[in-house]
């Protein structure tokens, strides 16, 4: 939301970041679906990794990893941890 492409040149970046705003999309049949799929498409394409942010019901995880995004996160994955309780949750998985 705060970023843009542009600044990826000018930045040492690895990952692409995929807004809250974009995967909400994902829940309905909107054509801005296409829109996630080809910024996983450029991450890829500039040797970056993706992840999306605010990943919230299964059909957007699916459509994520059908598409080659590489991580997730949101109240799917989990809801906000403390330091100790996240360590916890890695630790078990």
């Amino acid at each position: 939301g705060y970023s843009s492409l542009a600044r990826q040149l000018e930045i040492n970046v690895n990952c692409l970041k995929i807004d809250k705003f974009f995967v909400d999309k994902l829940a309905s049949p909107l054509p801005e679906k296409s829109l996630v799929r080809e910024i996983i498409s450029i991450a890829k394409r500039l040797g970056h990794e993706s992840i999306a942010e605010g990943v919230e019901y299964e059909i957007q995880k699916r459509y994520l990893l059908d598409y080659g995004c590489d991580m997730i996160q949101g109240y799917l994955v989990s809801k906000p941890l403390s330091e100790q309780d996240a360590m916890e949750f890695l630790i078990s998985r």
